[in-house]
């Protein structure tokens, strides 16, 4: 491989894609470390967050705007990132975040508050073992006793077949002239040339075939991130709970929330198989093996992991809120799972939608109010969490009613208003920090402008954005 200036192996000269990622949001985590027997996290008052390797930092710029009074942190080397995740927060007057452009080594020399939350996407297995260690050492000297850290992955055994297709890649990338991304790009194109039932291991491997294919459909930016680093680690999970054991953490849940659940994953032989293996490190190696996993999003707690008695469980569950982010229509009698789909009665999802429409509420009073003669308290529950497990629900920073009546229209939060106007000026649809879902919510264009009009008064009241107002997004600033 060519020779680099790039720090501790990893591209500098190409930015990385601009994407927002939901789980990276305190409200999705705090619900994935419910599901691993923690408490949900208080995220109504002063709490602190880092965002390791944030790249544009759009998720957590988003984040701190639906939290404005929690301190946020976001680190890159690349000045490019940096510049543009200041310009973007100055844009949506986001103004709880600071950005810092430095080495993760160097946050250690900084005077940095210890953390609640640390999260790193898209960083493990794209840094050499030294900047893996250092990552350990900020884990372990700055997230808080009971803190929650993040961390994504590729995995094994799910990219198995695919390693040989990486050191292709990265030879005929190593032939081509131009940057990171333009390599990529052109050894993407001779890649799709060879990869043709001629060669046997295509032949062999139609999995490998398919994955080229997913390559075109991604920009070569992105490309060259995910290859082109001189350092491209794959972690079995248990590999990843051992570094973070050495920083006191340890592994509590899947921010992937469907992986949660075997039941939604495997079948009832391999879940019995599983089963009678003797630990719980055992048993979650051999869940990937049995789905095959490829890129796993690990939640662990500072510190050991939490005893709870099944009724404790219960409760942190139940209070816990969710609610729907989309349009209501969309809560239906069937939901994707990875095993395929899963149905549910037309009564339970009918009268779902009813209660959906007062926006988010505590998963227990949800399971209260569905309850009744004929209806399973305990079936509801589990229903409630297999349709957030599917995203068919979403997790709530917390419970929140929308407006029965005529609602009051004037000022709108200004980091909302500040969205919706550039979603208008612009015509694309972005990401909007919402403080009742602790995250963001995609608005477009059409949305964005009736929502204005409506604040300004120069719409109907039967034209208030329905979806908008249950998130609270029109509500007054």
């Amino acid at each position: 491989m060519r020779a680099s200036d790039r720090p501790a192996g990893y591209l500098s000269d190409t930015t990385y894609p601009d994407r927002f990622h939901r789980e990276l949001s305190p409200s999705w985590l705090s619900y994935a470390g419910v599901h691993g027997g923690a408490p949900p996290r208080q995220l109504d008052g002063p709490f602190t967050y880092l965002d390791l390797g944030c790249g544009f930092a759009h998720s957590t710029v988003v984040n701190a705007g639906a939290y404005p009074h929690a301190e946020f942190h976001a680190c890159d080397f690349n000045p490019l990132h940096i510049e543009a995740a200041r310009r973007h927060a100055a844009r949506l007057g986001v103004d709880n975040i600071h950005f810092h452009e430095a080495l993760f080594e160097d946050l250690l020399e900084r005077d940095l508050p210890d953390f609640d939350f640390i999260v790193l996407h898209g960083i493990y297995s794209w840094v050499s073992p030294e900047v893996c260690r250092t990552i350990q050492r900020i884990i372990a000297t700055k997230l808080k006793p009971g803190g929650l850290a993040y961390a994504s992955y590729n995995c094994l055994p799910g990219w198995s077949a695919e390693i040989p297709l990486r050191r292709l890649l990265l030879e005929l990338a190593d032939q081509e002239s131009g940057n990171s991304e333009q390599r990529a790009s052109a050894a993407l194109g001779q890649l799709q040339r060879l990869s043709n039932p001629s060669f046997r291991y295509f032949r062999d491997n139609p999995a490998v075939v398919a994955a080229v294919d997913s390559f075109t459909k991604e920009p070569a930016n992105y490309l060259a991130h995910e290859f082109l680093n001189d350092t491209w680690t794959l972690y079995y999970s248990v590999d990843v709970a051992d570094d973070m054991a050495r920083a006191g953490a340890t592994y509590l849940a899947s921010a992937t929330l469907a992986d949660n659940h075997p039941v939604l994953l495997i079948d009832k032989g391999a879940a019995e198989a599983i089963a009678k293996l003797p630990s719980a490190r055992l048993r979650q190696l051999a869940l990937d093996f049995a789905v095959n996993q490829r890129f796993r999003r690990d939640v662990f707690i500072k510190g050991p992991p939490p005893a709870r008695s099944p009724a404790e469980a219960i409760r942190n569950l139940d209070d816990v809120a969710i609610g729907c982010i989309t349009e209501l229509e969309q809560i239906g009698s069937q939901a994707i799972i990875p095993r395929g789909k899963m149905t549910f009665q037309d009564a339970f999802i009918r009268d779902l939608r009813e209660l959906m429409k007062h926006g988010s509420l505590r998963l227990g009073d949800i399971v209260a109010r569905l309850s009744g003669p004929g209806r399973n308290a305990v079936e509801i529950r589990q229903n409630l969490v297999f349709l957030v497990a599917a995203g068919t629900l979403t997790p709530f920073a917390r419970a929140g009613r929308a407006p029965s009546g005529p609602a009051p229209r004037g000022a709108i939060r200004k980091t909302v208003d500040n969205a919706f106007r550039h979603i208008v000026a612009t015509g694309a649809a972005a990401v909007v920090p919402c403080e009742r879902l602790g995250g963001g919510v995609l608005v477009g264009p059409a949305e964005a402008e009736r929502a204005l009009e409506w604040v300004a008064g120069s719409a109907p009241e039967r034209s208030r954005p329905s979806r908008l107002a249950r998130l609270g997004l029109l509500d007054p600033g």
